[in-house]
């Protein structure tokens, strides 16, 4: 029915699909790595920036609040 050249087609294509699969597979596990170091690395950074944060508003007088919070006092000083 089949001869022996489209059942060495067959294979091939068979061996095609199958490497592709398996790069498909390499590419999805590399990708979801680089992604969930990618967001450790940004939590790390956030947790550096809340911490420098704190330790500015710790350190910080009423003009000095004020001025991070984007300016509260009037420009005469009266509070």
């Amino acid at each position: 029915m089949f001869g022996l050249a489209t059942w060495i087609k067959l294979g091939a294509a068979l061996a095609v699909l199958a490497a592709l699969a398996i790069s498909h597979g390499a590419a999805f596990r590399a990708g979801k790595s680089a992604v969930l170091s990618k967001l450790a690395s940004d939590r790390i950074t956030v947790l550096q920036d809340g911490r420098k944060i704190d330790e500015d508003v710790l350190g910080a007088d009423d003009g000095a609040l004020c001025a991070l919070l984007g300016g509260c006092l009037p420009d005469e000083g009266d509070h």
